[in-house]
Order: C-alpha cells, then structure tokens, then sequence
C-alpha cells in the first residue's frame, strides 16, 4: 500500500514527498508539515513521539495478534484511518479517539488498459495470494483445484496484478476474518468476476451489490460450486457484472480517490 500511495503523491507536482522507513524515521526532526504512515506490518514499531502531525492508514485490524500491537501504537497518531470499518469501531471504542473507515483500492491502470472480452480469457478461476495456514480458504482453493483444470493460482508482483486477473474470467475470494480485502478491489479492477463468501456488517454493502458488481455465497462447497459453473456457462451475464465493476471500481475506488478523501478529513487538498 505504501509504495502505491507514494506513486500517487509524487503525480501531485506542487506536494514535497520523502519516504523513511521505520528505522530512518527516528532520525527525523519535526520538518514536514505532515507524517503519513501507510500499513507495512510493523505493527510492534512506532514513529518517534515528537513527530506531529502523525496520520496512520491501517490495514490488518482484523486480525488478532496485529490488533493488540495497532492499539498500542496508533495512541501517538493525530489522524487514524482503517481499512475494516468493524476494525475502526472497535479501535476507537478501545482508545477513545477518532478513526475513521476508509477501505481499500485499486491501482489505476494504463491508459490503453481495456476490458477483456471471454475469447482473451486464459483461465476459468484466477487467484492471487496465499492459502493460509488455518483457513477454510486453504479447503476452498484445493476443492477448485480438483474440480476445474482451467484454475491458475500464485503469487504476482504488484505490477503484475492487473495482468494475471485481467486473464482470469472468475476470481474466488474467501475473506480469512469476515474482511474486505484488497483482491476485491485489484479483481475487479482488471475485469474479473468476483464471487465471495458473504462479509457480515463490516460496510460491504456500503461499497458493493450482490448480482450488480459481484456474486456473494452462503455456502463455500455446492452453493459455490453452482455459482461458478452457472456463470462460466453463462458468459454474457457474467461479463455484464464484471464491465460493471470494473468501470466502477475506476471511477470511486482507487487509491487516488483514498487519498483524496484522506486529506480532505486531515484538511488538507492534494490537488491546488
């Protein structure tokens, strides 16, 4: 996140941008006018104290041990943001201090980037990540594996996202902890199917519509199963979801919209 949110700063000509990482940051003076933290999983770390204003964008509260870390680290911040908004809720219950919910994004794509249609596809189910050690995800993966030759699962560079999804005609997701991960957004973008297990008051219906920008199950086995032979089988439906989606993730959902709403609640304006 932090090296996307940085790409999209330095597009902003007027704005000075240096980027530290946490050990070079306690050799810094109060200088900058602001201190933006983007989530890298240090969560046991912390920027100097004497650094003001401090901002901190969040990801992994969602998960536990993280969690524990995150609260004792964001009481120094001026400003908190959260990807999960349950996680948001739960944060600012615990430290009494304002966090705000601002989800995660897409990447914009290149200027010649276009939808691609059935016939470009390689791949009938396309997914990017890890297995996970204790998760039902880790089942899920190699249930499809058996039953679909057409599957294509890795990892990929962060440049590479877009292209291995763009080839992908469905992406399976399986939230590990009910959270709204960055594959929704990096899927969709690049013009593949979503279909996920359901996400239970955590702001998904906020962003996203079942049967308009992806298809949400109950059951991750036959009901799953169905789902994803019903729109293989069914292209054009299938395609109508996924243009949808995709236009609308480009038009409200990418980092630069983030950040944007960002500095507006920090009071700020990215753009003179």
């Amino acid at each position: 996140m932090g090296e996307r949110c940085q790409k999209i700063l330095k597009s902003y000509r007027h704005q000075e941008i240096s980027q530290f990482d946490l050990k070079e940051a306690t050799q810094l003076t109060n200088e900058f006018d602001l201190y933006l933290r983007i989530d890298d999983g240090s969560y046991s770390e912390s920027i100097p104290s004497q650094l003001h204003p401090y901002a901190w964008w969040i990801s992994d509260t969602h998960l536990k041990k993280p969690f524990k870390s995150i609260v004792i680290n964001s009481r120094n911040c001026d400003h908190l943001f959260c990807c999960q908004k349950q996680g948001a809720k739960k944060l600012s219950a615990i430290i009494k201090k304002q966090v705000h919910w601002l989800a995660g994004a897409a990447d914009e794509l290149p200027n010649d980037f276009e939808f691609k249609s059935d016939r470009d596809k390689k791949w009938d189910i396309c997914f990017i990540g890890t297995k996970g050690k204790y998760s039902l995800r880790k089942v899920i993966l190699e249930n499809l594996k058996i039953n679909y030759k057409s599957f294509h699962m890795g990892r990929a560079e962060i440049e590479e996202l877009s292209d291995y999804y763009s080839h992908g005609r469905i992406t399976v997701n399986y939230p590990i902890n009910n959270d709204i991960n960055l594959r929704f957004f990096e899927a969709m973008s690049a013009g593949a199917l979503v279909i996920t297990h359901r996400i239970i008051d955590n702001g998904f219906e906020e962003i996203f519509r079942d049967g308009k920008h992806l298809i949400v199950v109950d059951d991750i086995f036959q009901e799953l199963k169905e789902k994803i032979d019903y729109y293989l089988k069914n292209i054009e439906e299938r395609e109508k979801i996924a243009k949808t989606a995709f236009e609308y993730i480009h038009s409200r959902h990418t980092y630069r919209h983030r950040l944007i709403e960002m500095f507006k609640i920090m009071g700020y304006s990215l753009e003179q």
